[in-house]
């Protein structure tokens, strides 16, 4: 089987002449074009939308951040997507989903860097590093302690980063449960995983609550005021799934209300999130400018390619494919 493949990378990107671009990760995405290449694969890389739009028409595979309406009307003998993102919100527009394009995404290539990040928020607001950061001076009693291994962590969402953030949180002593829709059986490591239709009861019993669920029509405001109030007074908020499942005002509100013992943001329903907003002035809330995924290169990059790599083996072997994404839930099921 044989495969032509159109890659959307301008020129800037080739050369390493974009501000925040590593000098190594030109290199790796020559080298991932050569294994194409040697793979038999045809390959052409498009400089910009234009210029997709108008190689598309003949191609079998197509790999970039997203696809637009555009470039799919002209793809006529296009079978794969492959998503340079682990997230598909943005993009999910009604033809997509109502085609018989198989769609790939990048799902697992963060998981331990976000889990990090999120597990290094819980251990602040456990010793008040952030406290003790701004605080500038000698005050032994500035914050209270949490003591992990008498807390619950409360983990919504258990794929790759979910799951992480569970064992985790399990390796420092926390009592772990969950909810998932579709969860693919029950580690040792979480005592219990509850239904969506549960998610009350498990915010009520929770100290510390992850959020780690893609954006979808069905996560869209989850965390809302309802869901806010079935809280702990004391819980301990964090979110490093995407910023429109959390309300940004029901939660801005509680926090301003006294309620909830602190909040921890990596993505925002309003991003960038605007410099006079109140949450920036909360001395109980950590933000972080939707950086959790971010790691040292050439590691996420290097994981990207291989993954193209190994589902351009897969799909001209005519093997399922890596991170198939379900077309109605919007997401790797």
């Amino acid at each position: 089987m044989s495969a032509k493949i159109v890659i959307l990378w301008p020129s800037t990107e080739m050369t390493g002449q974009m501000t925040e671009q590593d000098p190594r990760v030109p290199g790796l995405r020559h080298d991932t074009v050569n294994q194409l290449r040697e793979l038999g694969v045809d390959v052409r890389l498009a400089e910009d939308e234009e210029e997709v739009v108008s190689t598309i028409p003949n191609a079998d595979v197509y790999y970039s951040r997203i696809i637009t309406p555009e470039a799919l009307a002209e793809a006529r003998a296009l079978r794969w997507f492959q998503s340079s993102v682990a997230g598909m919100d943005g993009f999910w527009f009604p033809e997509l989903r109502a085609s018989d394009l198989n769609i790939t995404n990048t799902r697992g290539i963060y998981s331990d860097v976000i889990s990090d990040h999120l597990y290094g928020m819980i251990l602040c607001f456990a010793r008040g590093l952030h406290v003790f950061a701004r605080l500038r001076r000698w005050e032994k009693t500035a914050t209270p302690f949490i003591h992990l291994g008498h807390s619950t962590l409360g983990v919504v969402g258990l794929g790759g980063i979910g799951l992480a953030v569970a064992e985790r949180g399990h390796t420092s002593g926390m009592r772990v449960v969950g909810v998932d829709p579709a969860p693919k059986g029950k580690p040792d490591y979480i005592e219990k995983i509850y239904p969506p239709e549960e998610l009350h009861a498990m915010l009520a019993e929770s100290d510390f609550i992850a959020i780690c669920v893609p954006h979808t029509s069905e996560t869209e405001h989850l965390i809302d005021a309802a869901a806010i109030d079935a809280m702990k007074d004391t819980a301990i908020i964090l979110n490093v799934g995407r910023g429109k499942v959390i309300s940004l005002g029901a939660l801005t509100s509680t926090l301003q209300a006294g309620k909830l013992g602190g909040a921890g943001l990596d993505v925002f329903e309003q991003e960038p999130l605007p410099d006079d907003h109140p949450l920036w002035q909360m001395d109980n809330v950590i933000l972080t400018p939707h950086v959790a995924g971010r790691s040292a290169f050439p590691y996420q990059e290097a994981r990207r390619m291989e993954l193209l790599v190994e589902n351009m083996k897969r799909y001209l072997a005519g093997e399922d494919l890596v991170n198939v994404v379900d077309k109605e839930r919007g997401y790797v099921v």
